[in-house]
C-alpha cells in the first residue's frame, strides 16, 4: 500500500515536471518578435553587380507582411530541438544562447516554422511529405502562420521597406554601426540584435549571420519574374539564402547579394529569419 502510494506521487511530481516544461517550451516558443512591413513596391536586384545573378533590376510589389525582429537565435532553435526530438545544430564552438542560430538547413528552416505555428495555435503553412528523391514541401502563404520570406520579402525587408533611405547597407551606411562582418565581429557570430536597427526595426539583414528564403533558385528568374508577390521558380533544386555573414569580407554583405544550396544541407553561416501574414 505504502509503494503504491509512493509510485501514485511520484507520477504526480513527473507530471507537474512535464507540464512546466511543455509550458516553458509553449511560453518562449511565442518570444518571436515581429516587426510590421507596409506593402509597396521597390526595384529588386542590382544591374551593377559583378554577379549576374542579380540582374536585371525589376519592379516588385508585395503584399504587406510581418518579419522577425531578429535572426532566430540557438535559445529558440534548440527548443524545437528538445520538443520534437531534431538534432540540435553544432554551433563549432562559437556559443549559442542569443547567438543566430547557424548549421541549420532549409528543411530544418521548414520544419521550425511549421513548429512554431503550432506552438503558437496557428495554422501551418507548410505542408511537408517525401517521395523516392527527395522531401516535398507545399507552402500555403495564405495561411497565418510562420514560414521563410521569399527572396523579394527579404530584399523589400533589409531595405527599409517603404521606409527605405537607401543605405548601403540594411540601416546605414557606416557598417561597423550596422554589419557584424570579418572585419569587426572577432571572427565569430554575435548575440542578435546588438547592432542599430534599420527603417523597419530589423536587426542583421545585412551581416551575423545569412538566411534562408523560401525561393527555389533557377538562372535568369529576375527576367521573367511576375511583379506581383512573387514567390521564385517552380522548378530547381537548390534554395535561395541572403544576407551577409559575421566572416564574410564587407562586399559580400550588398543588399542584392544572392547565394544557394541544397536544401538538406547546411553551413556555419547560414540561419533563419521567419515571417508571417500582419
Amino acid at each position: 500500500m505504502e509503494q503504491a502510494i509512493k509510485n501514485k506521487n511520484m507520477k504526480k511530481v513527473f507530471l507537474s515536471i512535464s507540464l512546466v516544461l511543455l509550458f516553458s517550451i509553449f511560453s518562449n516558443a511565442q518570444m518571436m518578435e515581429m516587426v510590421q512591413v507596409e506593402g509597396g513596391s521597390f526595384f529588386m536586384g542590382n544591374d551593377y553587380a559583378v554577379s549576374q545573378d542579380e540582374s536585371p533590376e525589376h519592379k516588385v510589389t508585395l503584399s504587406s507582411f510581418s518579419i522577425g525582429k531578429y535572426e532566430v537565435t540557438f535559445d529558440q532553435f534548440d527548443r524545437f530541438c528538445i520538443s520534437t526530438g531534431w538534432k540540435r545544430p553544432d554551433d563549432a564552438q562559437l556559443g549559442r544562447g542569443k547567438n543566430p542560430v547557424m548549421n541549420v538547413s532549409w528543411e530544418s528552416a521548414v520544419m521550425y516554422s511549421n513548429w512554431l505555428s503550432r506552438m503558437e495555435g496557428l495554422d501551418k503553412c507548410y505542408t511537408i511529405s517525401r517521395d523516392s528523391l527527395a522531401t516535398v514541401v507545399v507552402c500555403n502563404f495564405d495561411a497565418n502562420g510562420y514560414r521563410l520570406p521569399t527572396e523579394a520579402e527579404w530584399e523589400y525587408a533589409a531595405k527599409g521597406g517603404n521606409k527605405s533611405k537607401g543605405y548601403a547597407y540594411s540601416g546605414g551606411n557606416n557598417p561597423d554601426e550596422v554589419v557584424w562582418y570579418s572585419g569587426n565581429s572577432g571572427g565569430r557570430p554575435q548575440p542578435v540584435g546588438t547592432k542599430k536597427a534599420n527603417e523597419i526595426g530589423a536587426h542583421d539583414m545585412s551581416g551575423n549571420v545569412r538566411e534562408w528564403c523560401w525561393d527555389l533558385y533557377a538562372k535568369g528568374y529576375y527576367q521573367k519574374s511576375p511583379e506581383d508577390n512573387p514567390t521564385g521558380p517552380d522548378k530547381g533544386v537548390r534554395r535561395v539564402y541572403r544576407g551577409g555573414g559575421w566572416s564574410f569580407r564587407i562586399n559580400y554583405m550588398r543588399l542584392t547579394a544572392r547565394e544557394t544550396m541544397g536544401p538538406n544541407k547546411s553551413y556555419g553561416n547560414v540561419g533563419i529569419r521567419v515571417v508571417k501574414r500582419p
